[in-house]
């Protein structure tokens, strides 16, 4: 997320017969060790079968928890933990510790483990901008907001604290429980353009983040160990292979499930040597369970990647789910989310809508010209903002010559039909005399997000209609 400089006074960091008789005898006992074989080999691969089926339910179960492990720890690659980290610059092609970055916003980040004591973030006023302070537990729940819808953009303190901590605070200090000890702290500033990027870091330096300690006097309690490097990036978690499980285990050991549906869950997964502090890649040494937990990884994979297209609504070949950041014991919506678009807003806060082909079905690329029109009167009804990113197929920005990854409504120079209506250019070459309108597209796959952020009622009751998009 680009370079950084730390401001250590507030905690914020800008980073398987006889004879006949006994003939008869041995033909019996024949056939039935033959039945009896044949019964223990069906009943090896019903074990098999059912056991890597509890394999691939852990996976998918288990997944959002060891991305969020993996993204915690890349963050704090670049934001110390339990600090806050503002981005240098806007998100560009070089941007990739997060999938589905954007550049309408510049991101304040704190990778937090709050097993030595609650944080406190103060924050003045702030009315002149959109801004958000999205709490996000291990498990990818959005379960609290600071900010222009949640608060007002009111002045205030605000204390993380961690579960099971019975603390009192001082006067004025308003609290926000966390269900896990880790989580992230991420922050979102509207920006107009670069050049803005000046006035979100001077508003940051009448942000601070703190130790509650700091507040109160107490003696400060003892750091939590580091976050440490990941095993792999977030997106890459398939290849870990039986080793998923292992980080699976270090997760649960300190982030444990937060009801008791989810603990039950956990714990049907016992019997395959999955749980809290445990490495199944190392200290189960059945070969038929190790096999079982290798296949598991694969179907559940791909459990993930198939139930994608289950999880969200179509309008106008756009794609959106109005689920996204509190799941409800929906374990593929959530590991969906987790692979696609981690870290995804409530629909109360955003909106994200995807675009995977054009109205007749045809998967979008760049060697083909693409018009995304808005009738008029059809521009997304937002009380924030709007705007169309396009994404390569790995979720990621793609380099062009002039560094636009995102067209919305505070693009310069957008142009507008004489009735109010819009077109957009994706395409790989400039769209000669629509230059001001041109979304570069690489000149292979890709794929679009709408992202509306404060959306109305149309948009959060299913009947805005999204805009058409056709290739020629």
């Amino acid at each position: 997320m680009g370079s950084t400089a730390r401001n250590s006074a507030n905690g914020r960091t800008i980073r398987p017969r006889v004879t006949a008789l006994l003939t008869v005898a041995l033909l019996i006992v024949a056939t039935a060790c033959s039945s009896a074989a044949g019964a223990t080999d069906r009943d090896r691969s019903h074990h098999r079968e059912s056991a890597t089926a509890r394999a691939a339910d852990a996976y998918v179960w288990g997944y959002p928890l060891v991305v969020t492990e993996r993204t915690l720890q890349s963050l704090s690659q670049l934001a110390p933990e339990n600090h806050l980290t503002f981005q240098a610059a806007r998100s560009n092609a070089g941007t990739r510790t997060v999938v589905a970055p954007n550049t309408d916003t510049l991101y304040a980040v704190a990778p937090l483990d709050l097993r030595g004591e609650p944080y406190v973030l103060t924050l003045p006023a702030i009315h002149d901008r959109y801004y958000a302070f999205q709490f996000i537990s291990a498990y990818t729940d959005s379960f609290a907001y600071i900010g222009t819808r949640a608060t007002g953009g009111r002045a205030g303190q605000w204390a993380i604290t961690p579960p099971g901590w019975h603390g009192r605070l001082p006067k004025g200090v308003e609290r926000i429980a966390s269900p896990t000890a880790q989580l992230l702290m991420l922050g979102r500033f509207l920006v107009a353009d670069d050049a803005d990027v000046a006035n979100v870091h001077a508003l940051a330096t009448h942000i601070s983040f703190t130790p509650l300690s700091t507040l109160t006097g107490a003696p400060p309690a003892p750091a939590p160990p580091p976050f440490g490097k990941p095993r792999g990036t977030p997106q890459s978690v398939k290849s870990a292979g039986v080793g998923f499980y292992d980080e699976l285990g270090d997760a649960l050991a300190i982030n444990p499930p937060v009801d008791r549906k989810e603990r039950r869950t956990m714990r049907s997964f016992a019997s395959l040597g999955i749980g809290p502090g445990k490495h199944p890649s190392t200290t189960v040494h059945n070969p038929r369970t190790l096999a079982a937990l290798a296949a598991g990884v694969d179907q559940g994979d791909a459990r993930i990647t198939a139930g994608a297209a289950g999880q969200s609504t179509t309008n106008n070949g756009w794609s959106y789910s109005l689920n996204v950041g509190t799941y409800d014991h929906n374990t593929l919506l959530r590991a969906v989310v987790a692979q696609v678009g981690w870290g995804a807003n409530i629909p109360a806060e955003a909106v994200y809508a995807h675009a995977t082909t054009d109205v007749t079905g045809a998967a979008l690329t760049g060697t083909r010209n693409s018009v995304l029109h808005f009738a008029p009167g059809g521009l997304p009804p937002v009380n924030a903002f709007w705007s169309v990113t396009l994404y390569g197929p790995d979720h990621f920005f793609v380099a062009n010559a002039i560094n636009r990854y995102a067209i919305g409504d505070r693009t310069a120079g957008l142009q507008y039909g004489p009735d109010g209506s819009l077109d957009i250019y994706i395409q790989h070459d400039p769209p000669p005399g629509h230059e001001s309108n041109w979304l570069p597209a690489p000149a292979g796959p890709f794929y679009l997000s709408m992202r509306l952020y404060l959306p109305k009622s149309p948009v959060l009751q299913g009947t805005y209609r999204y805009p058409t998009l056709t290739q020629g």
